[in-house]
């Protein structure tokens, strides 16, 4: 442990995302702490080097507080939605104005490239930004938030927006989507978001922690869980003790909690928990004493799994685009994947249909092949030996023609030109078979932020 070099800026709020080779941190956004000069430059940091230093990008970058991010490392992209500007952010303001971001920054963590794309709600702060993996690039999930009366002016009131729909962002199209979603689950700001997947469903879990009621200001325990893609909440067991403004992250089935307050204060009212951070099982829906780095694979529970099953999908979809994302998505899953590890506890058994029907397709596939392969020999030996009247015969281990299982359905060969000869027992085929499927299935962790 060393000491940071005094020009690295001090800020709070802030952004740090990793390079796809963690080879470098990137520090992007937030508020000077204090009267401490700022600097609005983005900084890097090399992880082996140990040093910092200044990032050049393709843009003059914008530093923004109380907006949302979420680093995508296998696109080598983060995104930060959100947020605003104000004196502490910017020394181009110097009075009490905030002036709120009307689109989404986009930065290339290996080129340094900075883009503004399309935002689905501007101006928006806080709630949080989740990425999951789906479709050609994956998408981007917004939730929660507030939207302020103004975009550029001086205590704007705030409209808390609605549980009941979500902003959703397809990557490759660039487009937004504005999905209603079902079941009940209490709105909340300041609260943390990460993502769990579950095989045996082909479901994502979008679980949302603690934060505070934006109205009353009272700090909630709730954990509450949004499954995708029937866009409908759930209600988990909940914390041992509020927190709002925390940080979280997924570490298999584990979900760790980073900071945060425990009372809506700026100073020693604020409150101090026992220990800075904690861990959240959510497949058992437990905090747990400590970290157990066995519990990695994550399953619902029996009756939310059973509900999931029973329906898969909204009642009605924000774009039929939207859509064809999430069946394609789902359909495919079913039909390639391999059968996944057993789970400890949870989801209920899995269907094993797409292994077999992928079986049944491919032994015909192969079959169709080796008939074409004998057929293609048994032209060439017919041209080059004379015909006779009577057949060869097979010697043992030589290549017998194949046929399909006969129950329930028709036997047919292949037609020939002119009357079929058996090859000569001196010119023997060895039969090959396709090789077995093992293929393994690799998923994308999941990420998930949540502004401290």
């Amino acid at each position: 442990m060393s000491l940071v070099d005094a020009q690295i800026p001090v800020l709070k709020d802030q952004a740090l995302w990793s390079s796809r080779d963690n080879s470098s941190l990137f520090l992007y956004g937030g508020r000077r702490a204090s009267n401490i000069s700022l600097d609005e430059r983005v900084w890097r940091y090399g992880i082996q080097e140990g040093t910092w230093e200044v990032q050049e990008t393709s843009a003059v970058p914008v530093r923004y507080d109380g907006g949302v991010n979420v680093n995508v490392p296998e696109l080598q992209s983060a995104y930060w939605l959100g947020g605003y500007q104000d004196s502490s952010t910017t020394t181009a303001i110097t009075d009490s104005r905030r002036v709120y971001a009307t689109s989404m920054v986009e930065f290339n963590t290996t080129t340094g490239e900075i883009v503004e794309l399309k935002a689905p709600v501007t101006p928006v702060q806080d709630g949080a930004l989740v990425y999951i993996p789906v479709g050609e690039q994956g998408l981007l999930v917004f939730l929660g938030g507030e939207t302020p009366s103004m975009v550029n002016g001086t205590n704007a009131t705030m409209a808390v927006n609605s549980w009941n729909y979500v902003q959703v962002y397809d990557i490759a199209s660039g487009s937004w989507y504005n999905q209603s979603t079902s079941g009940s689950v209490a709105s909340r700001t300041q609260f943390c978001a990460t993502v769990q997947h579950d095989p045996s469903s082909a479901s994502y879990q979008i679980y949302v922690l603690g934060g505070a009621d934006y109205h009353s200001e009272d700090v909630i325990t709730d954990v509450d869980y949004l499954s995708i893609p029937s866009f409908k909440w759930y209600n988990a067991a909940g914390l041992s003790e509020g927190r709002m403004t925390l940080s979280c992250q997924a570490y298999g089935r584990q979900i760790f909690g980073v900071g945060g307050r425990l009372a809506w204060a700026d100073d020693s009212d604020a409150g101090c928990y026992t220990m800075p951070a904690f861990v959240y099982d959510a497949q058992s829906e437990v905090v747990r004493s400590g970290f157990d780095p066995g519990l990695m694979t994550y399953s619902l529970s029996s009756a939310t799994a059973a509900d999931i099953k029973a329906s898969p999908y909204p009642s009605s979809w924000a774009s039929p685009a939207l859509m064809e994302l999430f069946v394609l998505q789902t359909n495919t899953t079913s039909a390639t994947a391999s059968p996944s590890p057993t789970s400890t506890s949870g989801g209920g058994s899995q269907s094993h249909t797409g292994a077999i029907a992928g079986g049944v397709v491919g032994g015909v596939v192969g079959l169709a092949l080796l008939l074409a392969l004998g057929y293609f020999f048994l032209r060439r030996q017919r041209r080059a030996v004379p015909q006779t009247e009577e057949s060869l015969p097979v010697a043992a281990g030589s290549w017998e023609k194949a046929e399909l299982p006969t129950s329930g359905c028709t036997v047919s060969e292949v037609s020939g030109e002119a009357a079929a000869s058996e090859l000569e027992s001196e010119q023997l085929m060895t039969r090959h078979e396709l090789a077995g499927g093992n293929e393994r299935v690799y998923e994308l962790d999941a990420q998930g932020t949540g502004r401290r």
